[in-house]
C-alpha cells in the first residue's frame, strides 16, 4: 500500500477493505479502492507491458472519475477533501503538475467552504484515534501540497491554506507519539 507515500493516511480497517478490493461502502469509499487498482498499475511493470493494460487502465480510471462524481453528490467534506489530495498526490508521481495543482485547489476550497479545521471551535478536542489522525493528516498534507507546488514546482503562492496553516502552527500543540493528543494552546 503506497497511500502513506504519497502522504494519504487512512486507518487499518480501511486499509484493509482497500486491499481486499471491498467496493460496497461500509468500510472504506469505493473511489479508494478504485483509485488503488488504477495507481497500483503503475507499479505493476510485468503487467503495464500487456497488451490489455491500456484497456484496463481506462476502465479502472473511468470507476474512478464515477466514484468521484458519486461521491460529489453527497455531503461528506471530510472525503471529498480527502479524494481530491489523493488525486493531487498522484498526479505528482506521474509528475503531472497542472492536474496536481487543480486538484489541491479543488481540496482547499472543500476545506475553506466547509470550514474543516484541526480542532473543534468549542470544548476539548477529541482523544487521539485512527480517525483523527486521518482528518489531521487530511488538512496538514494539505498545507505541505500547496507548499511544495510553491518552493517545487513554480505554482502560485500558498494562500488557500493560510487558515488551517494559521491553526496548525498557533493553536494545536502535539503531543509525543506515545500520548498522541491533540491538545488546544491559549494564548
Amino acid at each position: 500500500m503506497h497511500y502513506r507515500k504519497l502522504g494519504i493516511y487512512l486507518t487499518q480497517e480501511k486499509q484493509d477493505a482497500i486491499l481486499k478490493g471491498d467496493t460496497s461502502n461500509t468500510v472504506v469509499h469505493p473511489f479508494f479502492v478504485c483509485q488503488t487498482r488504477s495507481y497500483g498499475m503503475h507499479y505493476a511493470q510485468t503487467f503495464a507491458q500487456g497488451p490489455s493494460a491500456p484497456l484496463i487502465q481506462a476502465r479502472n480510471s473511468q470507476l474512478v472519475l464515477e466514484e468521484l462524481a458519486n461521491m460529489q453528490k453527497g455531503n461528506n467534506n471530510e472525503l471529498k477533501a480527502q479524494a481530491m489530495l489523493s488525486i493531487s498526490s498522484c498526479c505528482l508521481v506521474f509528475r503531472w503538475n497542472d492536474f496536481a495543482r487543480q486538484y489541491l485547489h479543488k481540496a482547499c476550497r472543500v476545506i475553506n467552504t466547509a470550514n474543516l479545521r484541526f480542532i473543534p471551535t468549542c470544548g476539548r478536542p477529541p482523544a487521539c484515534s485512527e480517525e483523527i489522525r486521518e482528518r489531521s493528516a487530511i488538512l496538514s498534507q494539505v498545507i505541505y501540497f500547496e507548499n511544495y507546488h510553491f518552493l517545487a514546482c513554480g505554482g502560485p503562492e500558498p494562500t488557500l491554506t493560510a487558515r488551517i496553516e494559521r491553526e496548525f502552527r498557533c493553536e494545536v500543540q502535539v503531543g509525543n507519539r506515545s500520548t498522541c493528543q491533540l491538545v488546544c494552546v491559549t494564548n
